[in-house]
């Protein structure tokens, strides 16, 4: 029987995992962000006015080369969204605003400047697209302002083994 691990198969929970990892030492490390609640999936409480957290993975794969190997390139992507929330009225909605950009640049710097492998996991990987509501939900209104951002981030990497 041969052994087989994941990542031979995909490298798509270790892909998500790393980033995860990463992003959470990242906020962990910094005064302005030490309080960003970082979660890998949905977050157990919105107690914290920031969360980031780490959802939908897809993964894509196609032929690389034809050897004995029968490597493959996969794309793999994952959705990472910013929750910012603040008390107060309409004012409030430009501050989560802010801050909900401001945490995104942070991500977006990291994986393109400074981890660009995500610790060796992957070849690269770039922030693709990202969208917002651009307004609180009515129903959360009477509590405050929130900005959610939905960032989609996509990784290549090679498969060879």
């Amino acid at each position: 029987m041969t052994d087989l691990t994941l990542t031979q198969a995909t490298l798509g929970l270790a892909f998500k995992k790393a980033f995860y990892q990463a992003i959470k030492t990242l906020m962990a490390d910094d005064y302005d962000t030490e309080h960003v609640y970082v979660v890998f999936g949905q977050p157990a409480t919105y107690n914290p006015e920031d969360i980031v957290s780490f959802g939908r993975l897809s993964v894509g794969q196609q032929a690389a080369t034809l050897s004995t190997n029968r490597s493959r390139e996969e794309t793999l992507t994952v959705e990472v969204t910013v929750s910012c929330f603040l008390g107060g009225d309409e004012e409030a909605e430009i501050a989560t605003a802010e801050r909900a950009y401001e945490l995104l640049r942070r991500i977006e710097h990291h994986v393109r400047m400074t981890d660009t492998t995500l610790g060796g996991v992957v070849r690269q990987c770039f922030l693709t697209s990202h969208e917002s509501e651009g307004a609180t939900p009515e129903d959360l209104i009477e509590q405050g302002r929130v900005t959610e951002v939905v960032a989609t981030f996509t990784a290549q990497a090679r498969i060879s083994a």
